[in-house]
């Protein structure tokens, strides 16, 4: 079994993982799972508070990210026609149809 206890040491760009690690992480009880996302942001995001409103929604959008990045990579319609776009913290900025994609949408603003 992958111990995913290192990840939100370093930074993480969620199609580097591999998909046993993804597994591993969404295969976590709930609450551990939420435990390792605040982890992730209490470490990618030292300034926000956790006990604030914009803490849970970074929670959430951990949560988000990790079964998005699981659905891009098993569904084969959403693989092939959009692309995702990445943070260095861990989190899906985008996903993008391919028919609207432009280089500029992987400039971080």
């Amino acid at each position: 079994m992958v111990t995913p206890s290192l990840i939100y040491m370093t930074p993480i760009i969620l199609e580097d993982l591999s998909d046993e690690t993804l597994d591993t992480i969404l295969s976590l009880h709930p609450k551990d799972r939420a435990t390792y996302y605040e982890k992730m942001a209490k470490n990618y995001y030292p300034n926000i508070k956790p006990e604030t409103d914009e803490f849970n929604s970074l929670i959430e959008a951990y949560n988000s990210s990790f079964y998005v990045e699981k659905l891009y990579r098993t569904n084969k319609f959403f693989n092939e026609k959009f692309t995702v776009v990445y943070t260095e913290t861990g989190l899906v900025r985008n996903a993008i149809c391919d028919l609207f994609f432009a280089d500029d949408d992987l400039i971080t603003h």
